[in-house]
């Protein structure tokens, strides 16, 4: 043995002698409470130990990334556009800068709209997030850009971890729709557990009135191909939806749609809105919108795809039904008429097709509903000219039967069968009128055609009042501009109600409190529609209109009708009741 040989050994024997004395020193008494401090202390030393491995390797991640980030050059203005509308990206986040659709002007019609606008520039759409890595800023994480065209672009980036996230987005001509393709592929030799969140809106344009339609939605898969949608209310963010079956999120205003839908209807786990600050007046309700997909296991060497479509448009029949499912937002806008809002929009369109002016095809459904109802209107004009003439009788009836309510009640009851007066015929074809009504208004305010659309030289825009001149003052809760419209509907509803025949006594109590409330209908309906979309007041304004020429001509055809009681003819209430 050489003399290096024979130190080495020498040394280690010292070593191993050492390490033996110390495993057996002998316990003393009291010294079990040291021991157990002693192996808390361990404990403490190997969690820190740990935590300074973790921190240590977010430190490395964290300085790899900003070395990526380095390598990856920022490209922030990658166009993809087709006929209807042309967008910007950006490779910060693989996300959605901005939306132009240039067949549309915005409300103040200066310039094309801007669909999207986001104030959250950390939070594009479609940026993402890995929710249970949120150490990579995948929101602002810049993606190779692997292909660029004009109608398509694909980003892609791999993690520390060993997920490599590929999106594929591209545009068909004449679509409002991306098809987007994101595929989480796992480069490792084991299986990969995450799940991922994805901005579905931020930043839609509000259209600027009273009722701008601004709001989140969520689209819930409710079976037998029906979409419910549950609609959110600025004032009533933030808000999360866990239903099950989610399978779309997004946010409108009154005539647009930011949409994303996944493929299928199991993927989405919960969709949250939360109010975003927005230095821009006009932005000041700004929302965004995310949505949450379920955790999915990669295999090794495996990957998961998961297809969307990612809808920027009118809401509009033609545009939202190259997406299935997405026409169920329309269906929430006309509400429960939403049956004949499509028929009215149907009968709406094949007038324009005809005349191409919106405001005429509203003149012409307006005579097209007066012309279905006029058999029920006559027929009602008629019982109430009848119901008149009968009030001299009636009132002679309650003064003989004064005392007695069931026989008056009989008496008259008889004098109508005799004259083939029924009361109710008068509300018959007013209660049939109203849901039309309802579905018209619903029509005009919400439909997409009625936006921006012409009629007349100061009609600019039937979604909006008509404003003939703009005053110089302020009127309470009536605003700057002076409407002509309402106010001719106002002395139109005056005049119909002057000639509308008296069915009651004008010596009841009730009666003429009845009659003076009628009488203020005519002033007040034209401040409560002062400031709605002129199309719906030159609707009304038309059928009153078209319902004086009825009344007029009906109660010429009814003036020589004579009214007979017990064979005796009735003139002016001079026969008494015997």
């Amino acid at each position: 043995m050489d003399k290096k040989a024979l130190m080495a050994f020498v040394l280690c024997g010292i070593i191993m002698l050492y390490f033996f004395n110390t495993m057996q020193q002998p316990q003393h008494p009291g010294e079990e409470g040291a021991e157990k401090v002693a192996e808390e202390t361990i404990e403490e030393e190997i969690t820190t130990g740990v935590e300074e491995q973790k921190i240590e390797k977010a430190e490395k991640i964290e300085k790899s990334e900003k070395i990526v980030q380095e390598d990856i050059g920022l490209q922030d203005y990658i166009l993809i556009q087709n006929d209807v509308m042309k967008t910007v990206w950006t490779n910060e986040g693989a996300a959605l800068k901005s939306v132009i659709l240039p067949e549309f002007r915005n409300p103040e019609r200066t310039q094309v709209l801007e669909l999207l606008k986001p104030a959250k520039t950390d939070s594009l759409p479609l940026s993402m997030k890995l929710t249970e890595e949120g150490k990579y800023q995948l929101k602002t994480r810049r993606y190779k850009v692997v292909k660029s065209a004009s109608d398509r672009v694909v980003f892609t980036t791999l993690l520390e971890n060993g997920v490599q996230i590929t999106k594929d987005i591209s545009l068909k001509s004449g679509k409002y729709y991306f098809d987007v393709a994101i595929t989480l592929q796992n480069t490792t030799d084991s299986e990969i557990l995450t799940s991922y969140s994805i901005t579905a809106s931020n930043g839609i344009y509000p259209e600027a009135d009273k009722i701008s339609g601004l709001a989140s939605i969520s689209g819930v898969d409710v079976g037998k191909g029906k979409t419910k949608i549950v609609h959110t209310d600025v004032k009533d963010m933030p808000y999360k939806n866990e239903s099950e079956g989610i399978s779309l999120a997004g946010s409108t205003n009154k005539y647009f749609a930011v949409v994303l839908k996944s493929s299928i209807s199991n993927r989405i786990a919960t969709t949250t809105t939360e109010s975003v600050k927005n230095t821009d007046p006009l932005y000041k309700d700004d929302f965004i919108v995310d949505l949450q997909a379920k955790r999915v296991a990669i295999p090794a060497q495996g990957e998961r795809r998961h297809d969307y479509i990612f809808f920027l448009g009118p809401k509009k029949k033609e545009a939202l039904t190259q997406c299935e499912g997405l026409l169920a937002i329309l269906d929430y806008d006309y509400g429960m008429t939403r049956s004949i809002c499509k028929i009215l929009v149907k009968i709406l369109n094949t007038f324009y097709g005809l005349i191409p002016n919106y405001g005429v095809s509203i003149l012409l459904l307006t005579f097209l509903v007066k012309l279905v109802l006029f058999p029920l209107t006559r027929k009602s004009q008629l019982s109430m000219v009848r119901m008149q003439q009968l009030q001299p009788l009636i009132s002679q009836l309650k003064e003989k039967h004064k005392g007695d309510k069931q026989k008056m009640g009989q008496e008259q009851m008889k004098l109508f069968k005799q004259h083939g007066v029924n009361p109710m015929s008068g509300c018959f074809p007013i209660m049939l009128q109203m849901p039309v009504f309802f579905a018209l208004f619903r029509t005009l305010q919400s439909s997409f055609e009625m936006r921006q659309a012409p009629f007349v030289s100061w009609i600019g825009d039937l979604s909006a009042p008509d404003k003939l001149l703009q005053l110089p003052f302020t009127m309470p809760f009536l605003g700057e501009w002076f409407n002509i419209l309402p106010l001719i509907m106002g002395v139109a509803s005056f005049v119909q109600m002057k000639l509308t025949p008296k069915t009651v006594s004008g010596d009841d109590p009730q009666a003429k409190m009845q009659q003076k409330m009628m009488q203020m209908m005519p002033l007040i309906f034209p401040f409560i529609l002062y400031n709605f979309p002129s199309g719906l007041t030159l609707y009304w304004t038309t059928s009153t209109l078209i319902s004086i020429g009825e009344q007029i001509f009906i109660r010429r055809s009814v003036k020589k009708l004579d009214i007979y009681y017990k064979g005796k003819r009735v003139i002016e209430g001079k026969v008494k009741v015997k």
